[in-house]
């Protein structure tokens, strides 16, 4: 892929595509339920960061540090977002994960992976652990007599397994991409369509939660 072509697409396309759930979720606020306000926020979240990443590249700063970062951020945000389908009592084991998964990041980042790699670690680990939950909403909701287009969780969980089972092999190999920069572009570009129908999936979660919903819980 042509460099001009993966920049524009990548800096001027993908990014400002966030903004479009995240309007459907400022329209709707105040029928928003704890677990969309998490999705809302990490949403908010992704793009001042995304934007500081652009600030970053265009500046000719590396970044490649400010994905550790996002890993432990991602992982928090999505394991608080699933944590509330489930008991009190079995939250405390997404408190644990976190906490785990945050310490393996800085270990990773300090000692073994630095600011010069891809945390190609932690990220898929954290990735796994994600579709482990997505997975587990969907058997959660198997008894649901509510049709799947009328739960709005559904689309959004869609969502967010579309993305980390789709960019589970990028995250592994992203170190071994950067040998390569038109394998590289090709494969990032991949990354940012998928990151676009994500977006999407969540918007129609948000656009569809004008009536309040309750959490089932295990």
């Amino acid at each position: 892929m042509n460099s001009t072509v993966f920049n524009i697409y990548a800096f001027y396309v993908v990014p400002p595509t966030v903004l479009i759930p995240i309007a459907f979720a400022l329209l709707n606020f105040n029928q928003l339920t704890k677990p969309l306000k998490i999705i809302f926020w990490y949403l908010v979240f992704s793009s001042a960061f995304n934007l500081l990443s652009i600030i970053l590249i265009q500046t000719h700063h590396t970044t490649l540090w400010m994905l550790h970062v996002y890993a432990i951020v991602e992982f928090m945000f999505h394991s608080l977002f699933y944590s509330m389908f489930f008991s009190k009592k079995k939250r405390g084991i997404f408190l644990g994960l976190i906490i785990g998964f945050t310490a393996l990041c800085i270990v990773n980042f300090l000692f073994i992976q630095n600011k010069i790699e891809f945390n190609t670690y932690t990220r898929p680990l954290g990735a796994i652990i994600i579709i482990v939950y997505s997975l587990l909403f969907i058997l959660k909701q198997q008894n649901d007599e509510q049709s799947w287009g009328g739960n709005i969780y559904n689309w959004i969980n869609t969502g967010i397994l579309l993305y980390f089972a789709s960019c589970l092999f990028m995250f592994i190999f992203s170190n071994y991409l950067l040998a390569s920069p038109d394998i590289s572009r090709l494969v990032w570009a991949i990354h940012d369509t998928i990151l676009i129908f994500e977006y999407l999936l969540i918007a129609v979660g948000f656009y569809k939660c004008r009536t309040r919903q309750t959490i089932s819980l295990y």
